[in-house]
């Protein structure tokens, strides 16, 4: 069953998350009218894309991720605006540890080329001054990144899927991925709840089911893990300050920010599900209390109004994959974004549209699929 030459060049793309629909935003952009994005839900980012913190940070690893961060952030703030449809508080951020840790941190990331402009080490003495609640934290220092902060991540989401329809994408909600259609190594067409779709490229973009849509379509078999993590918020507080920074401890893996007049708070913690939506650990609540009595006493016990729990999925080495699959000619992978699909989701698209169309990216190797293949 051979793809007519109409249809030869069509794109389907599974998943209209983030990575998804800015790879379709920027394919678009590059020319390629002939798109489909798949999303099995009513409405896209109803999982990983609409459940996490939507904070923008720049000084992550690995330091591949930080140059994609870095260049991410510094695209958003550009674009965001009332045009764009969503937009992007720029607060900064407090990166809390020790002294020696973050300036190995720092450090890394200079020497690679991917340190945040204007990122600066702090002492923890001043904490207190920068953020009232960390009166009494335990951290010895911070990393300020001042071009840090919260986007509004379902703008964000609906400007990538606007932009790519605008321009001839068609997105297909409701409507599942069931099996490629092959011509020996070759993709040609997609089967889906819908259907059959001619198609000679197939995205995979799936977020936690990444893994699934590659059994199926028999591409390489990486181990992907949806990691569940848990967010709580205060309701409104009194002595919160909305221009706070949010403020992350990288060394004990916790993090507060401003969120709605009180506190969005994270305990760090993760732990192996199924894809799919997680049920919530109420035990996660003393885990947060606990590292905020050892490390941020001064955030005292605070009320929590509501409990809910995301899915970030990362590969074997945590680090993103992107790029065309070893096994199976018209399979591309953007997968396993982890906890960064926000901030970086923009340099994604652009890295993965550049090299579906055939370009050179000196990036692309820091991502590439068949790094899993001796495993």
């Amino acid at each position: 069953m051979s793809p007519s030459a109409r249809h030869r060049d069509r794109i389907v793309i599974v998943g209209a998350g983030l990575a998804g629909a800015a790879t379709a935003c920027h394919l678009a952009a590059n020319g390629h009218r002939d798109l489909v994005i798949l999303e099995k839900e009513r409405l896209p980012g109803m999982h990983s894309s609409g459940r996490n913190a939507a904070m923008i940070r720049q000084v992550v690893r690995p330091t591949a991720v930080a140059r994609m961060a870095r260049e991410g952030a510094r695209a958003l703030a550009e674009l965001a605006g009332p045009a764009a449809g969503f937009g992007f508080v720029q607060n900064g951020s407090l990166l809390l540890g020790s002294r020696a840790g973050l300036a190995a941190l720092r450090d890394e990331l200079a020497g690679a080329g991917a340190l945040a402009p204007d990122c600066e080490l702090i002492t923890g003495e001043g904490l207190a001054l920068e953020v009232q609640a960390l009166e009494g934290c335990r951290a010895e220092a911070a990393l300020w990144t001042p071009g840090d902060g919260v986007v509004d991540v379902a703008g964000l989401l609906d400007h990538y899927l606007r932009e790519a329809r605008r321009r001839g994408a068609t997105l297909m909600t409701e409507t599942q991925f069931f099996d490629v259609v092959r011509e020996g190594d070759r993709i040609v067409g997609v089967q889906t709840s819908a259907g059959y779709i001619e198609a000679g490229v197939l995205v995979n973009a799936a977020g936690p089911w990444v893994g699934k849509v590659a059994e199926i379509a028999g591409a390489s078999p990486i181990p992907f893990a949806p990691l569940r993590r848990h967010l709580f918020f205060t309701g409104p507080l009194d002595d919160v300050d909305p221009a706070w920074p949010f403020c992350w401890d990288v060394e004990n893996d916790w993090y507060i920010r401003p969120e709605s007049g009180g506190l969005l708070l994270c305990a760090g913690d993760e732990s192996l599900v199924a894809a799919g939506e997680p049920d919530l650990d109420p035990a996660i609540t003393n885990l947060l209390e606990e590292k905020l009595q050892a490390h941020a006493p001064g955030l005292g016990d605070l009320p929590i109004a509501r409990l809910w729990a995301g899915l970030r999925t990362f590969s074997p080495d945590r680090s993103f994959v992107i790029g065309w699959d070893p096994r199976l000619e018209g399979f591309f992978w953007v997968a396993g974004l982890g906890g960064h699909g926000v901030t970086t989701s923009w340099e994604v698209g652009r890295l993965a549209a550049r090299l579906i169309g055939g370009k050179a990216e000196p990036m692309a190797s820091s991502f590439a699929v068949d790094r899993f293949e001796d495993r």
